[in-house]
């Protein structure tokens, strides 16, 4: 196969870091990992591992393992750890722990990078720069200026070489991930190239800070009408891929600041809930790390946000998607949540519906059945990932990132000990999201939507008959025919296309508000709309006879 073949070439190219790679997992326990060994030498490298760590849990292991191996694998861990519907919640909340400080490049190196990336000295471009760095984490280093007009801001530079060692790293990884794929049939089922090619994508726009500088302006956008929220203003003119300035915070973390809330805490931490709950019902754009070191509090008890490197999308069909499942639940619809979770996750052709039905009743009586308010929104998403896994379920990035997100948001609310639950914050908006179900916005979204497939249906039904035909002329199909009443069904697939082209134009008549109107919907849509329907009910009722249609 060329892709295993090209694997060892990238394997073989990258030698001296894939044995740091290798050697490190196993001295941590991980040496069945090691894909193709034979199984005598497999047991050598067993014995390589070190007894003192094996006495560890699977989670600190693992995490260790990625600390020791540096920025890709703790960037990797940190990944996973919205993952525990493949890793498991013990790995997951270990992974969750890494932060990844590292010593700062020295003022140098940070010099000539921001000279590289913006074009110009840094004390040309600023009036103040403190070479001594706020704080160093796995990526960048951040440090503080001020502008020429006296404004205070921020520096977040990347630490030199990050971008050349991440790259080497997945490259790497990507060519395991093929190894694996082809040696364990069972270990396919998880799908490693694909989870190998989502954290390519989650690194490279983690670590490209015009993507970053994008998000601040677009949460400053979805959040301008809300005077108590702040998020920084970035500076174009200052940024870059590896350079990102942006306007300083005038406040503390909440993770010190919380005792000093007094009476006003609970209502700053609901507040800040809501807004996360906001980003993600409202905006479908979300800040995908709240912990309490990136939530400010600033004068007047304002609310700040900080590193937006990390964000998830929920786009308009995920939107509905995650919409039909709150209200099938709130009704206890048992299908309608099977058939939402299907929608959202790949399901292997071995699923057992039946079964996973079964889960999903138990998964309901244990903790929907307490009340919203009561339920364990950690224990939840664990047994729910338990599910999956049994299943072999796995859910999109996105939909992973926003259950790690909202797991993550309940974390912060007990670790800022206020007396609310993420669940609490949810609960008002359970109406909001069974009247969006309604919407007319949204009924108008799926008549463009339907209209969108029929008419893509009409536009490839006579290539792909025209295919079949001609693989049945080349004897590449097999096809028993047995014509009877031929006419008859060739009126009922020309009135069947006449009745989808007459749906397929009202629908856009419609959608696009057509004139004359009537009480504010278009007339010739809505008529054209009514005469679809009727011709469709007419040529279901001919297809029930056996005769064509009269």
């Amino acid at each position: 196969m060329t892709d295993v073949s090209q694997a060892k070439r990238t394997l073989l190219r990258n030698s001296d870091r894939v044995n740091e790679i290798v050697s490190t997992f196993v001295k941590y326990g991980y040496s069945s990992w090691v894909v193709g060994v034979p199984d005598q030498y497999r047991n050598l490298l067993s014995g390589l591992s070190q007894p003192e760590l094996l006495e560890m849990s699977d989670g600190e292991r693992l995490s260790r393992a990625c600390l020791e191996l540096g920025v890709t694998f703790i960037k990797i861990g940190q990944v996973l750890s919205t993952r525990s519907d493949i890793v498991g919640p013990e790995v997951a909340a270990a992974m969750a722990e890494l932060q990844g400080d590292v010593p700062p490049d020295p003022p140098e190196v940070v010099r000539e990078t921001i000279r590289e990336q913006l074009g110009d000295d840094v004390d040309n471009l600023v009036s103040g720069f403190e070479d001594t760095p706020l704080g160093s984490a796995s990526v960048a280093q951040v440090h503080a200026a001020t502008l020429h007009d006296g404004t205070e801001v921020v520096l977040k530079i990347q630490h030199q070489g990050v971008q050349d060692i991440i790259a080497t790293d997945l490259d790497i990884l990507e060519a395991l991930a093929v190894l694996a794929e082809d040696a364990d049939p069972d270990l396919a089922l998880y799908r490693p190239v694909a989870i190998a090619a989502q954290l390519r994508r989650s690194l490279v726009a983690e670590t490209n800070f015009l993507l970053e500088a994008a998000n601040l302006r677009k949460f400053k956008e979805n959040f301008a009408e809300e005077p108590d929220v702040e998020i920084p203003t970035p500076y174009p003119e200052l940024s870059s891929e590896r350079v990102l300035t942006m306007s300083r915070m005038a406040g503390d973390p909440l993770s010190k600041s919380i005792d000093s809330l007094g009476a006003d805490g609970l209502a700053f931490v609901k507040r800040g809930a809501d807004i996360y709950i906001e980003m993600i019902f409202r905006d479908g754009l979300f800040h995908a790390d709240p912990h309490p070191g990136n939530i400010y509090v600033l004068p007047g008890n304002r609310i700040g946000l900080l590193d937006f490197g990390k964000v998830g999308r929920i786009d308009d069909d995920l939107q509905d998607v995650i919409d039909d499942v709150v209200v099938a639940a709130l009704r206890w619809d048992v299908d309608g949540i099977v058939e939402g979770i299907l929608s959202i996750c790949d399901a292997p052709p071995t699923l057992d519906r039946k079964e996973l039905r079964r889960d999903i009743v138990g998964w309901m009586d244990q903790y929907a059945s307490a009340g919203i308010a009561n339920t364990d929104m950690g224990g939840a998403a664990d047994a729910a990932d338990e599910i999956l896994r049994r299943h072999r379920l796995f859910r999109p990035p996105d939909v992973a990132l926003l259950v790690r997100t909202l797991v993550q948001l309940q974390g912060m609310l007990v670790e800022t000990k206020v007396d609310i639950t993420v669940t609490e914050v949810l609960s008002p908006y359970a109406s909001q999201i069974a009247a969006k179900r309604f919407a007319p916005q949204r009924l108008a979204r799926n008549i463009q939507r339907s209209a969108r497939d029929w008419e893509n249906l009409i536009d490839t039904f006579p290539v792909e008959v025209a295919a079949i035909l001609e693989g049945v002329r080349k004897g590449q199909i097999d096809l028993p025919l047995n014509v009877r009443g031929l006419d008859r069904n060739v009126n009922r697939l020309v009135y069947a296309a006449l009745s989808a082209a007459l749906f397929s134009g009202s629908a856009r008549l419609w959608a696009n508000d057509v004139s004359p109107k009537v009480g504010g919907i278009s007339l010739p849509g809505a008529v054209g709309t009514i005469a679809a329907g009727a011709f469709a009910v007419r040529l279901l009722r001919a297809s029930k006879r056996a005769g064509g249609i009269g």
